[in-house]
């Protein structure tokens, strides 16, 4: 079984290893990166960017993929539309976590550094709390110095900074979704010293791939 994710940054590529060595071992997994995906990106998704991504997509079912996955978060709306191009599943990165995260209750907190990807984030959530009959009740921490210590300081900054948002939220919310993917790395210590459960995106992705082809 194939899966092809599709990426913008490349940071979001070993998170997506990651998930799916712990989740989803027998899949072959293939990555593709296009980082001028969000270079070009300049806060909406005009037709352009829409055309360039659902090409994209059509390239990786061309390529033998048995499934597809956006990892990058604020091209999620597309699939809307890209889905009635291909004849494989397509998922977003936001349609299975978000699907999780409504699972834990109504409460949920939602960390990104990126505005709009906060904004689909949350709309996302929104729709998957009516497809579950319920009400939620975001709570936002939008941290734009995210990627920025990811990259200065690596591993362990980007650890330290996540945490410091989840505990700063904990008795606000039922659950936390890290809504990009580059930040699942921190998955493991972030199970570990919160006190709610985490959500991981590309984990997320991952059990659904594997229902969805199992």
């Amino acid at each position: 079984m194939r899966v092809t994710m599709i990426h913008a940054i490349s940071e979001s590529i070993p998170p997506v290893r990651l998930a799916f060595d712990a989740v989803f071992p027998e899949a072959e997994l293939i990555n593709i990166l296009d980082e001028g995906l969000l270079i070009d990106f300049k806060g909406h998704l005009t037709p352009q960017l829409r055309r360039r991504m659902s090409n994209v997509i059509g390239y990786c079912q061309d390529n033998k993929a048995d499934a597809i996955g956006l990892a990058c978060s604020v091209y999620a709306p597309v699939v809307d539309s890209a889905k009635y191009l291909v004849d494989v599943p397509l998922i977003s990165s936001y349609g299975p976590v978000m699907t999780e995260a409504v699972s834990t209750g109504s409460r949920i907190g939602l960390i990104a550094s990126v505005a709009a990807t906060m904004t689909d984030s949350e709309y996302y959530l929104n729709l998957a709390g009516q497809e579950a009959g319920l009400v939620v009740k975001p709570v936002i921490r939008l941290a734009e110095d995210l990627i920025p210590v990811m990259r200065a300081e690596g591993q362990s900054g980007l650890e330290r900074r996540l945490e410091q948002e989840i505990l700063a939220m904990s008795k606000d919310v039922d659950a936390v979704v890290l809504t990009q993917f580059s930040f699942a790395t921190a998955l493991n210590h972030l199970e570990m010293v919160s006190p709610i459960p985490v959500l991981s995106a590309p984990h997320s992705s991952a059990r659904a791939l594997k229902n969805i082809l199992s």
